[in-house]
């Protein structure tokens, strides 16, 4: 379990830099540059899902709970709208320009998804920990930001619907590799 805790640090902490911390990052991006900055960034998130994975695998899996019948239907109609907003949340997106932060709302959505199909120990930890940085994440961001900017009305419709098409691909892609890929089928 502290190996899944200390993945969920690091992933929060990592994101708050962008936030909280701006003084930091701006002083880092000084002294050692953007590019690199961008690359130890990336390469702390990746060390974070590590992690939680290996953390999630030597956690127990007690069961605190067993989720309906109808949390799996629920769960993989949910995630359309998930992916969805997350494919939404890129400049010049018709979702960005109506939602504020869709990848965050996404991002809760999906935890609280997977938090009422899966009612184990680590299952509650991990997704229950990642809810909670997203919701204190969107607060510190809402904070920070103010009021955000009016959309650009000369984006183009392309770039501004993609995000329904190209998340539904990746909806039925998930759906169809979520066995391979996570070792549950939300389809069985």
């Amino acid at each position: 379990m502290i190996l899944l805790v200390l993945g969920l640090a690091l992933f929060a902490g990592l994101h708050m830099v962008t936030t909280i911390w701006r003084p930091v990052r701006e002083r880092a991006i000084a002294r050692i540059g953007a590019v690199p900055w961008k690359i130890l960034i990336a390469v702390g998130l990746i060390v974070s899902v590590w992690l939680m994975v290996r953390g999630f695998g030597r956690t127990s899996a007690e069961v605190l709970w067993i989720a309906p019948d109808w949390a799996r239907g629920v769960v993989v109609l949910g995630m359309l709208p998930v992916l969805i907003l997350y494919m939404g949340s890129f400049p010049g997106s018709a979702l960005r320009a109506r939602v504020r932060h869709p990848q965050l709302l996404g991002f809760k959505l999906w935890a609280v998804l997977h938090l009422i199909a899966n009612g184990e120990f680590r299952t509650v930890v991990l997704f229950g920990g990642l809810l909670a940085w997203a919701v204190v994440q969107l607060i510190l961001l809402n904070r920070r930001d103010g009021t955000p900017p009016l959309p650009r009305q000369d984006a183009s419709a392309l770039k501004a619907w993609a995000a329904m098409p190209i998340g539904i691909v990746v909806w039925i892609v998930l759906l169809l590799s979520h066995e391979w890929l996570f070792g549950v089928s939300p389809l069985a």
